[in-house]
């Protein structure tokens, strides 16, 4: 659930024509890279011989095994053509999925991502930004109450921003908020993080892959604007790629 995933189909290419209920501008490709609750759309055109053609998936992993043990299982489906001809035994595998691997083909999808601005289709960008926030995005270790890591016992790992977990509360923090119930999250999450390093250096510092828990918001005026620099990092030596989501806005 949390790995990005190549997909395509044999012999077949597909045109990317809109994400997350958002027109791009069209990408045909022989595969794709769809991330953790993305919704990608895209379109076929079934233009090849009668047959049947397999839709593969497999993971895109960045992480290192060591850590993550990925799955290098291929999800398959299978694409049959209508028509008169006889059935092939063993439908064609795509040849142009990439393997589990394959920086290069993913990265090379994913800079061809471009939103549908144009002079008809135009995008308006904020230009008066009253809040700057820089926030780092990385695999931790826990820090446990003793002082001690998670993953000195049991191997458990964390997600953090700035170096922040989160800690899930016993009330739901927007019922705290509109109850006004005090002692449930607080208002500190930091603009910055505790500290900056080479973020995607090999064998980073045992300093830099310990992270601790909390229930921390950041509280914003209504109708300012806020600029956000997403950085992500190598801690742990587990670089990955994942999708950023504010819910209900758009970047």
């Amino acid at each position: 659930m949390n790995i990005d995933l190549f997909f395509a189909i044999a012999q077949h290419n597909v045109t990317v024509v809109g994400m997350d209920g958002n027109y791009l501008k069209r990408i045909t490709t022989p595969h794709a890279v769809i991330s953790p609750e993305k919704t990608m759309n895209v379109l076929l055109t079934a233009n090849q011989p009668l047959g049947h053609y397999y839709m593969a998936t497999r993971q895109f992993d960045t992480d290192d095994p060591g850590y993550t043990k990925y799955d290098t299982t291929n999800a398959t489906a299978i694409l049959e053509y209508k028509g008169n001809y006889s059935p092939p035994a063993f439908p064609t595998f795509p040849s142009n999925l990439p393997s589990f691997q394959d920086f290069l083909a993913a990265t090379n999808f994913l800079n061809h991502l471009r939103s549908l601005a144009s002079p008809e289709h135009t995008v308006d960008v904020p230009r008066n930004i009253t809040t700057r926030m820089f926030i780092v995005v990385s695999m931790n270790e826990i820090v446990a109450a003793n002082g001690s890591s998670e993953a000195d016992t049991d191997s458990k790992l964390g997600s953090s921003v700035n170096n922040i977990s989160f800690l899930n509360p016993t009330v739901d923090m927007l019922r705290a908020y509109y109850w006004n119930l005090s002692g449930f999250y607080t208002t500190d999450f930091p603009d910055q993080p505790p500290s900056y390093f080479d973020f995607t250096a090999n064998d980073l510092p045992l300093n830099t892959t310990q992270t601790v828990q909390g229930t921390k918001v950041k509280m914003l005026d209504y109708n300012e604007t806020v600029e956000i620099k997403f950085q992500g990092t190598n801690v742990l030596d587990s670089s990955e790629t994942h999708p950023m989501h504010l819910h209900g806005y758009n970047f």
